[in-house]
């Protein structure tokens, strides 16, 4: 039996933490109140409410540092270039609209990394397989030019 300094009650010892390195080897304190002191010193925390961002706004924030690391541009030179293309493809032509899936592609040199343009997915993939190569380009030019006319 152990009397708990706290309260004052002679209680069990199965009602103290054992402590192996005081001399009697239990707390002083029985459990109850070594309880009843923690819920008084815990102080709870506010609860979490999670901050919801519209998806328009994350795409736009992925496309801004997408820019960024990729073409060391920001997304104000995007919209220059953009409106100084009037939003149209400048290899074929075609409008695009801002942004979004189907939108214009920054077209970069690969070894300078120098941004040339904005080109649409079709345009952009084109170039991309025949590796930015003038001949080979010259070559498919003249292809299409014997198969057309071997055709008509």
């Amino acid at each position: 039996m152990i009397n708990c300094t706290k309260c004052g009650e002679i209680k069990d010892e199965i009602n103290f933490r054992p402590r192996p390195t005081l001399k009697r080897g239990y707390h002083s304190w029985c459990r109850d109140c070594e309880n009843i002191a923690n819920r008084e010193k815990y102080i709870p925390k506010p609860p979490r409410t999670k901050q919801v961002i519209p998806d328009d706004v994350v795409k736009l924030e992925a496309k801004k540092r997408m820019l960024k690391h990729r073409y060391s541009i920001d997304y104000n030179t995007y919209n220059q270039m953009y409106a100084e293309q009037d939003g149209k493809c400048k290899i074929c032509g075609d409008y695009r609209e801002l942004g979004g899936h189907g939108g214009l592609l920054v077209d970069h040199c690969h070894i300078t990394n120098e941004v040339r343009g904005l080109l649409c997915k079709k345009c952009n993939s084109g170039l991309g397989m025949f590796n930015d190569d003038k001949e080979l380009l010259q070559r498919a030019i003249e292809y299409i030019t014997v198969v057309n006319e071997t055709m008509n």
